[in-house]
C-alpha cells in the first residue's frame, strides 16, 4: 500500500486506488500522515480539519472518517495501520509507505551527495524525488494546514528542480537544461537561484547576450514587484559574464568518517549523561569538529575538547549530543558533571566522588589527592567519555582529567580556557536565520512555521541567533498554540519588552546574562553600561577612553575584561590592524536596561559628547589627508585633547581608518540625536561628506544628514548646508531629480540668509545636475553664476568646479577649443590650491578634449597621468574613471592588448561602489572595444546592456552615443534614426556625425 499526497490525495494498493470518501476523510488522512507514527488527539484533528468552525458533531464525524479509512486500509492489505491510542489516533506506517516521506528521503540523499560533489548520485536522487509528483500536493484537501504544507512542499520541489539542474550542470549537461530552466523561471520569476542557473546554462552554451537579457528581465521584475535590486550573487554572476571570468560550479572534498574501534567487554558501564534532545539543530561544523577531534589518533595524550561560547549558545547541548553519538566508539561508559562554574562551583572532591561512585567504587578516599589517584587508576585502559559541563577556570578541571589516552574529555565553558594544556578548542557562534527557523519548526511544528514563514524569520532574527532565546520563544509559542506567530514577533520587536518575552519557566536570557554581569567590578560595570547606551555596530577599544574619561591603556584593559566575561564579542580586525568589538543585540538591551537604572542622564550625555568630540577631531584630521571629492565648507573644529597615537593612526592611513570607523561614527551621530545631544551633528556631517562621497557610502551619508537636518530645523543657514549635502548625496547616487530639488532649496535658503559660500556650492550642484540632464542653457547659467560668486568670495575650489562643468558643456557641443580653455583654467586653479584630485580631474577633462580632436596619443598620456595622481591620493573610484578614459584612448590607438582586463577591473570597482553611472560608462566602453575588434554579436549584447542602464539613469547624451554604436554593431538604420531624433531634442556634437554618416560608415570608422 502507498499513501500518496504529492498530487491528489489517495491510497493505492496492488489492485488500484482505494475509495477514501470525500475531502474530509482525505484531510484526516493528511493530518495523520504529517504526524506519522505519533499520536494525534481527536481535538487536534478537529482543529485541523474544520479550523475555527467545527460542527457540533465533529467528534462523531472524526470516528466515522477513521472507520472509513480503516476499511480502505484493510482492503489494501494494511489492517492495523490506523490505530486508536489515547487521546486520539496514530498512523503506524513505515517511511516507505508514503510518497511524502520518500520525497524527503531522496531530497536528503541528493543534498548530502551534492555537498560532497557526488553529482551523479545527487542528480539521480533529485530526479527520483521529482518523479514522485503527480500535481499540486494535498490535492482535494482544502484545510489550512494542508495548504500551508503544500506551499512548503512546492518550495522544496522548486529547490529540487534547481538542485537537479545544478548537478547536471556540474556533469556537463548544460545543453539539456535550457528549456526546463526557462519554464521554471517563467513560472517563478522572483527565484534568483533558478535565474542564475539559466544564466549559467546560456553562458556555457555560447549565448552570452541571452544570459545578460535574463539578468535584465529578472532585475526589472524584482524592481517592479518588490522594489529591490537583485541579490549579491546574481549581480556578481552578471559581472562575471560581462567580464568573461565566470568559473564553473566548484567541487567539494568529501569528509571521511573514521572507523569505530572494538568495544572493551566485561567492564562496569556508567551512564550518567543527561538526556539527549530530539530537536538538535544546526552546529554541523562544530559537531563535526568535535567528532573528528574525538576520533583522531592522539598517542599518549588524552583527547580533550573545550566547547566555549556565549551564554545560551548551546554548549551543553552540543557536548551531550556528541557524547551520545560517540557511545559506540567509547563503549565503557559516559560520565557527566555540571561544575556550575558561574553559579556555585562544584569542587573536585565532590565531582570525583560522583564519578567514582558511578564506576562502582564504594570506599571513597577522604582527600582530593587520593580521589584523583584512585579515579585515574580506575579509568586506566577504559574507553570513557567524560563531560565536564559549565567549567569556570582551568584549576577547576585539572584534577578531573583522567590522564589516559583511551578516554575522551568534553568540556563546556563560557571562558575559552586557553590555559588548559593540550586541549582543542571549538567556539560556538550564533545561529543563522535559516537555522533558527529550522529549530523553531522542530519544537513548535513544521506546519505552523511553514504557514507563517515571514513571522517565523522575524522571531528568529529578534532572538539574535541565540539557541536559548530561540528555545524560550518556541516554548512561549507552544504554551499559546492559539497565537499567530506575528503576535510574538510584534512583542519581541519592542526592545523594552524583549528580554521579558524571552523568559519561560527556567528558560530566560536575562538570567543567563546575569551570571556574567555579577562578575563585573564597578569600573567594568560602568563601562558596560555606557558602551551599551552608545549602541554602536562595532568599535575599537579606544572609544572607551573618552567615554570613561580614562587613559587608552586602561580603556583597552576594561574592554578586554568584558570580552573575557562573554559580555562583548570580538568582531574581527579592521583594515589598519586594530581589533573591533561589538555587543550582541540581547546583551546590548540587557546593558542598556541596567544603565537606565544605574547611570545619571547628565553623566551619559557628557560621556557621549566626549566621544563625539574626539571622533570629530579624528574625522577632521583624516579628511584633511584625503582628496576633496565634494564642495562645501570645512567647519572649524573646536580643539579637544586627543591622544597623539590616535591622530597618527588616522593620518597614516586615512582611507583605512574611515573604512573601519564610519559605521560607528554614523551610529554615534544618530545616538546623540536620540539622546538629545545634537549640537555637533551638522558639523560632523559636513566633515564626513567628502570621505562618504569618495567611497559612495550612501547609507551612512544619508543617515547622518537626516540627523543633521533634524538638528538644523529652524536655522536656515544650517538647513542650507544640510540641503547642499543632500543634493551632493543624491547626485552621487545618480538620482538627479532629487538632487536638483535639494540644491534648489539649499540655494534659496543660502540666498535668504546671505550665505554666499553655501549658495556658490548649491549653484555648482545645480549646474552639474542640469548638465547631466542635458538642460544645457540652464546649466551654463548656474555655473557662470557660481564662478562669479566664487571669485567674489575668493573660493578657488568653487571657481574650478564651475570651470570644469563649463568645459564639459562646451565639449559636448563641439566647442573643443573653448572646452580646453575652461579646463586649463580649472587645472590652474586646482594647482594653485594644491588639490591633487582636482588636478587629476582636470587632466582627465583635457584628455577628453584631445580625444575629441582624434589626438589619441595625447589623450592616453593625460589620462595615465590622472590615474597615477588618483591612485596616490587613494581615490579608487576617481582612478577608475581615469582608467576608463585611458582604456578608450588605447582602443582608438589600436593598442587593445590588456584593455579587456583593464575594463573588467573598472567594472568590478564601479559595481562594488554601487556607482550606476560608472557601471553604464564602463559597460559601454566594453561594447566599444568589442565593436572595434569586429565582434559585432558580443558588442551588441553589451551595448544593449549599457543602453538599458543609460535609459534608467535618464542620461540622453549617453543614450545617443550608445545608440550610435549599437546601430553600427547591428547595421540598424532604425537605431541610427532614433539617435538622430534624440540628438535633435537635446543637442550635442554628435548631431553632425549622425547627419553625415550611416551605421556602416561609423562601423568602418571605429573598426580597428
Amino acid at each position: 500500500m502507498r499513501i500518496l499526497v504529492l498530487g491528489p490525495v489517495e491510497v493505492r494498493s496492488p489492485g488500484g486506488a482505494v475509495n477514501l470518501g470525500g475531502p474530509k476523510p482525505k484531510a484526516l488522512l493528511s493530518a495523520l500522515l504529517l504526524a506519522a507514527r505519533q499520536v494525534v488527539s481527536a481535538e487536534r484533528l478537529i482543529d485541523l480539519i474544520w479550523e475555527d468552525n467545527p460542527p457540533q458533531s465533529a467528534t462523531a464525524l472524526v470516528h466515522t472518517y477513521v472507520s472509513a479509512l480503516r476499511r480502505g486500509f484493510t482492503a489494501a492489505g494494511m489492517d492495523g495501520a490506523l490505530a486508536t491510542r489515547a487521546p486520539g489516533y496514530v498512523l503506524d506506517v513505515t517511511s516507505g509507505d508514503s510518497d511524502l516521506e520518500s520525497f524527503d528521503r531522496h531530497l536528503d540523499e541528493a543534498r548530502r551527495a551534492e555537498r560532497v560533489a557526488d553529482h551523479d548520485t545527487a542528480a539521480r536522487h533529485y530526479d527520483l524525488a521529482l518523479g514522485l509528483w503527480r500535481g499540486s500536493a494535498f490535492g482535494g484537501v482544502d484545510a489550512a494546514f494542508a495548504r500551508a504544507r503544500a506551499d512548503g512542499l512546492a518550495e522544496e520541489r522548486r529547490g529540487a528542480e534547481e538542485g537537479s539542474a545544478r548537478a547536471r550542470l556540474a556533469l556537463g549537461q548544460a545543453g539539456e537544461l535550457t528549456q526546463p530552466l526557462r519554464s521554471l523561471v517563467a513560472a517563478h520569476p522572483l527565484r534568483e537561484e533558478a535565474r542564475g542557473l539559466l544564466m549559467r546554462v546560456l553562458h556555457e552554451t555560447g549565448r552570452q547576450a541571452d544570459a545578460l537579457a535574463v539578468y535584465r528581465e529578472g532585475r526589472q521584475v524584482l524592481l517592479d514587484e518588490l522594489g529591490i535590486e537583485p541579490g549579491e550573487r546574481l549581480r556578481e554572476l552578471q559581472v562575471a559574464i560581462l567580464n568573461g571570468t565566470l568559473a564553473p560550479i566548484a567541487a567539494r572534498t568529501p569528509v571521511l568518517v573514521p572507523a569505530r574501534p572494538e568495544p572493551v567487554a566485561q567492564r562496569p558501564v556508567p551512564r550518567t549523561l543527561p538526556p539527549d534532545i530530539g530537536d538538535f539543530t544546526g552546529r554541523d561544523d562544530a559537531l563535526g569538529a568535535v567528532l573528528r577531534l574525538a576520533t583522531a589518533g592522539t598517542g599518549t595524550r588524552t583527547p580533550t575538547v573545550v566547547v566555549s561560547g556565549f551564554g545560551g549558545a548551546g554548549k551543553s547541548v552540543l557536548a551531550v549530543h556528541a557524547a551520545y553519538l560517540l557511545r559506540e566508539q567509547y563503549p565503557d561508559g559516559q560520565l557527566f558533571a555540571n561544575l556550575r562554574g558561574f553559579d556555585r562551583d562544584v569542587g573536585a572532591f565532590e565531582a570525583l566522588g560522583r564519578f567514582l561512585g558511578a564506576l562502582g567504587v564504594t570506599d571513597l578516599p577522604s582527600t582530593v589527592d587520593d580521589r584523583v589517584e584512585l579515579f585515574r587508576r580506575t579509568v586506566a585502559g577504559r574507553r570513557l567519555i567524560i563531560v565536564l559541563d559549565n567549567a569556570r577556570a582551568e584549576h577547576q578541571l585539572r584534577p578531573l582529567l583522567p590522564g589516559d589516552p583511551h578516554c575522551l574529555v568534553l568540556i563546556t565553558s563560557r571562558s575559552r580556557l586557553t590555559g588548559l594544556e593540550g586541549a582543542e578548542h571549538v567556539e560556538l557562534g550564533f545561529f543563522s536565520t535559516d537555522t533558527a527557523v529550522d529549530m523553531l519548526g522542530k519544537i513548535v511544528g513544521a506546519e505552523r512555521i511553514a504557514s507563517q514563514h515571514t513571522a517565523a524569520r522575524r522571531i528568529a532574527d529578534l532572538c539574535g541567533g541565540v539557541p536559548l532565546a530561540i528555545r524560550a520563544a518556541a516554548a512561549k509559542l507552544q504554551a499559546r498554540p492559539h497565537w499567530p506567530l506575528k503576535s510574538l514577533a510584534t512583542r519581541l520587536s519592542d526592545e523594552r519588552r524583549r528580554l521579558d518575552e524571552l523568559a519561560v519557566g527556567d528558560l530566560a536570557i536575562r538570567s543567563s546574562l546575569r551570571m556574567n554581569y555579577t562578575e563585573l567590578t564597578e569600573p567594568q560595570r560602568h563601562a558596560f553600561h555606557l558602551l551599551c547606551v552608545l549602541d554602536l555596530p562595532d568599535f575599537g577599544w579606544w572609544v572607551a577612553a573618552p567615554l570613561l574619561d580614562v587613559p587608552l591603556e586602561q580603556a583597552e584593559d576594561v574592554v578586554e575584561q568584558l570580552v573575557d566575561l562573554r559580555l562583548l564579542e570580538v568582531a574581527g580586525v579592521d583594515g589598519i590592524g586594530r581589533v573591533r568589538y561589538r555587543f550582541h543585540d540581547l546583551v546590548q538591551l540587557f546593558g542598556a536596561e541596567h544603565a537606565a537604572a544605574a547611570e545619571q542622564a547628565d553623566d551619559v550625555a557628557a560621556a557621549v559628547s566626549r566621544v563625539l568630540a574626539v571622533w570629530m577631531a579624528l574625522v577632521d584630521a583624516g579628511s584633511r589627508r584625503l582628496p576633496r571629492v565634494t564642495l562645501g565648507l570645512r567647519p572649524a573644529v573646536d580643539p579637544v585633547a586627543v591622544d597623539e597615537r590616535l591622530v597618527e593612526e588616522v593620518e597614516d592611513d586615512p582611507t583605512g581608518w574611515f573604512k573601519s570607523e564610519t559605521a560607528a561614527v554614523v551610529r554615534a551621530v544618530e545616538r546623540a540625536g536620540e539622546l538629545g545631544i545634537d549640537g555637533m551633528a551638522t558639523l560632523i556631517t559636513a566633515l564626513l561628506a567628502s570621505p562618504f562621497a569618495a567611497r559612495n557610502e550612501f547609507d551612512g551619508w544619508q543617515r547622518t544628514l537626516e540627523v543633521a537636518r533634524t538638528a538644523a530645523a529652524g536655522d536656515r543657514r544650517a538647513e542650507a548646508m544640510v540641503l547642499a549635502g543632500l543634493g551632493q548625496l543624491n547626485y552621487e547616487k545618480d538620482d538627479f531629480d532629487t538632487a536638483l530639488r535639494h540644491f534648489t532649496n539649499a540655494e534659496t535658503h543660502a540666498a535668504a540668509v546671505g550665505d554666499d559660500p553655501i549658495r556658490a556650492v548649491a549653484l555648482v550642484g545645480l549646474g552639474t545636475v542640469r548638465r547631466d540632464l542635458a538642460e544645457f542653457a540652464a546649466a551654463r547659467a548656474d555655473l557662470v553664476a557660481a564662478a562669479a560668486l566664487g571669485e567674489r568670495i575668493g573660493d578657488d575650489s568653487v571657481v574650478a568646479a564651475a570651470c570644469y562643468g563649463l568645459g564639459v558643456i562646451s565639449r559636448d557641443h563641439g566647442g573643443i577649443d573653448e572646452a580646453e580653455t575652461w579646463t586649463r583654467r580649472c587645472l590652474d586653479l586646482y594647482r594653485k590650491t594644491d588639490d591633487f584630485r582636482g588636478q587629476a580631474l582636470a587632466l582627465r577633462g583635457l584628455s577628453l578634449c584631445h580625444r575629441a580632436r582624434d589626438e589619441h596619443a595625447e589623450a592616453a598620456e593625460l589620462a595615465d597621468q590622472a590615474v597615477t595622481i588618483l591612485d596616490a591620493a587613494g581615490d579608487e573610484l576617481g582612478a577608475t574613471y581615469a582608467r576608463q578614459s585611458h582604456a578608450k584612448a588605447l582602443i582608438r590607438l589600436g593598442r587593445t592588448t590588456g584593455v579587456a582586463e583593464l575594463l573588467a577591473g573598472c567594472l568590478e570597482t564601479c559595481t562594488r561602489h554601487h556607482d550606476r553611472f560608472g557601471v553604464a560608462l564602463v559597460t559601454r566602453t566594453v561594447g566599444e572595444l568589442r565593436l572595434a575588434l569586429g565582434d559585432r554579436a558580443g558588442a551588441e549584447a553589451v551595448l544593449r546592456e549599457a543602453l538599458a542602464l543609460w535609459e534608467e539613469l535618464a542620461a540622453p547624451l549617453w543614450q545617443i552615443r550608445t545608440l550610435r554604436d549599437l546601430a553600427a554593431a547591428t547595421s540598424s538604420d532604425a537605431l541610427w534614426r532614433r539617435a538622430q531624433e534624440l540628438c535633435a531634442e537635446v543637442g550635442g556634437r554628435e548631431a553632425a556625425e549622425l547627419a553625415a554618416g550611416t551605421p556602416a560608415s561609423w562601423y568602418l570608422q571605429v573598426r580597428l
